[in-house]
């Protein structure tokens, strides 16, 4: 069977685009709601990012949790359980640091992450200040989508995790559909 896809409605790819931007310099991180593929559809139906703050970020190399974070996290869980919609995986930016470009990429720390908790998704937004012109928001061929908002570029990416050889799982990239969200910051962009 193929790699799913990943579908996003406007609203959840907007309000995930507006929590990066707005601590820009600082590492974003929430949750990513929605519903996995089923028998009827090959893709998953992302509905909801949920912004999660107070995590103590100590180094800039990534974010670590404190002890009433993870408390949070599990009565955040619990609460969810009782919905429709189910926990797909996170979500975390990767913001410019000293004028330096951050890679939209999975660091090491993110792919051991990923791996230990297992879960399906993992969005990484790269988001650095726009030195010139402003980018329309699009589609690209590596399956990730890319414009500008405001002063800053935006790049959004998805993973999630493969078995390989000898039953060792990868993550590897996954294709974003979000048209309508597309439609509507370009229309934005344009306001600007």
């Amino acid at each position: 069977m193929a790699l799913p896809t990943v579908h996003i409605r406007k609203e959840a790819f907007i309000s995930l685009i507006f929590s990066v931007v707005d601590i820009f310099k600082r590492e974003s991180f929430g949750f990513v709601l929605g519903y996995r593929p089923d028998k009827r559809r090959n893709y998953f139906l992302v509905t909801e990012f949920v912004p999660f703050a107070n995590r103590n970020e100590k180094r800039y190399t990534e974010a670590t949790w404190t002890r009433r974070t993870k408390k949070r996290f599990r009565r955040f869980q619990e609460l969810i359980s009782q919905l429709r919609l189910k926990y797909l995986g996170d979500f975390h930016s990767h913001p410019e640091f000293g004028g330096m470009i951050c890679s939209p990429g999975l660091s090491d720390y993110d792919k051991a992450d990923m791996i230990k908790n297992g879960h399906d998704l993992e969005f990484v937004i790269s988001i650095f200040s726009r030195r010139h012109g402003k980018a329309v928001w699009e589609s690209m061929p590596d399956g990730s989508i890319r414009g500008s908002y405001d002063q800053f570029n935006i790049e959004v990416h998805v993973y999630t995790l493969v078995l390989q050889k000898e039953d060792k799982a990868e993550p590897e990239k996954m294709q974003i559909v979000a048209s309508e969200a597309i439609k509507t910051l370009n229309r934005m962009h344009s306001r600007q």
